[in-house]
């Protein structure tokens, strides 16, 4: 009856904060370069190794969707035929060297998640 009680307390609270405009956020998702950056020179531990290598798994898969979605777009524009004197950048030019730039990040990304995987894996032993 209490534990019911606490919860159902709980729940309007966090309701009423979030309707104020306020969120509540118990773990951090997001880091900035910074962030990062001190997380990388004070890494020891597993977790820490942990908690990089799924920030680089994370950007590796948000670097991989954003090529198959401008790989998508170069294939559509590559369909266009246009007169030989357009300008150049061409569209498709812009779309395929995104393309490659995103698979280059993603790349790096997988990297970096491959290295401090196996950093948390030396400091498990």
């Amino acid at each position: 009856m209490k534990r019911t009680f606490l919860l159902s307390a709980a729940l309007v609270a966090s309701t009423g904060l979030m309707a104020a405009g306020q969120t509540v956020t118990a773990v951090k998702t997001a880091y900035n370069g910074a962030d990062i950056r001190k997380m990388t020179r004070e890494a020891h531990t597993v977790d820490q190794y942990t908690a990089l290598t799924q920030y680089y798994a994370a950007r590796q898969r948000m670097f991989e969707q954003k090529a198959a979605e401008e790989m998508h777009l170069w294939a559509q524009r590559a369909e266009m035929v246009t007169p030989l004197s357009e300008k150049w950048p061409r569209p498709v030019d812009s779309a395929r060297n995104l393309h490659d730039y995103y698979e280059y990040k993603a790349a790096q990304a997988a990297g970096l998640a491959a290295k401090y995987d196996k950093l948390a894996d030396a400091a498990a032993r």
